[in-house]
């Protein structure tokens, strides 16, 4: 009688790596299209970038980027989104229990650290929101949105600053949120449009030291000094 073997599977071998799954190859294809669509809006602008280039710079077919995503308008916006999503990520999780004044300072480092780094993911934002502003007005009420929750986060951090005393009662939440936003945004265009322009980390440490002058308490008079004057008579 002879005997039947049941075949054994392949096993792989030292140093080999296992087959990835469909949803691990279309994240890893996504994260690249979006890095490669980083990379060519930061160096070329939005009206400046293909999808035929950004194929290419990924390593895939024009049709994948099509068949993924539609249209540039709607990589793009994704691309944002996962901008905002990292920035979100970030900020939160070094803001952690930090409250009022503190956690503004956390804020704008975080901002500019992230805005002025090597990330080009982490510019999007900004040249989306230069390009909305000059050409795409179509884009505008998207971008006013995103803004409105950036602000609305520093409303409620001031407001907290407030609450527990380590920012002033006279300031005005929303207009603050407003005034810190277009510092933020300001600092980062003029230092990516003319990186001579100064240090990034001097720039920065100027802006935490401006907010710190203009929300914080005013520091309470040092106490006079009282000096005694000797009279030799008693």
């Amino acid at each position: 009688m002879t005997e039947v073997r049941t075949p054994v599977p392949a096993q792989p071998g030292p140093g080999s790596r296992p087959r990835r799954t469909q949803a691990e190859r279309r994240a890893e294809s996504d994260r690249r299209l979006l890095e490669a669509t980083a990379e060519l809006v930061v160096e070329r602008g939005i009206e400046g970038t293909s999808l035929a280039e950004i194929g290419r710079r990924a390593g895939y077919s024009h049709g994948l980027v099509h068949a993924r995503f539609g249209s540039k308008d709607a990589l793009i916006e994704r691309l944002n989104a996962e901008a905002v999503r990292m920035f979100t990520t970030t900020t939160v999780g070094r803001v952690g229990d930090t409250h009022g004044a503190d956690a503004l300072r956390i804020v704008g480092e975080t901002y500019l650290r992230l805005v002025l780094g090597p990330d080009p993911v982490a510019r999007v934002h900004l040249l989306v929101w230069s390009e909305a502003i000059a050409t795409g007005v179509g884009k505008r009420p998207y971008r006013a949105a995103w803004d409105r929750l950036f602000r609305s986060s520093l409303v409620s951090i001031i407001e907290a600053g407030i609450a527990d005393g380590s920012i002033r009662p006279s300031i005005d939440p929303e207009a603050a949120a407003v005034i810190i936003v277009g510092l933020l945004r300001g600092v980062a265009l003029q230092l990516l449009l003319d990186p001579g322009a100064g240090s990034a980390a001097a720039v920065t440490e100027v802006v935490l030291n401006h907010f710190d002058r203009v929300l914080r308490p005013a520091a309470p008079p040092a106490p006079a000094t009282v000096r005694a004057t000797w009279n030799p008579a008693g």
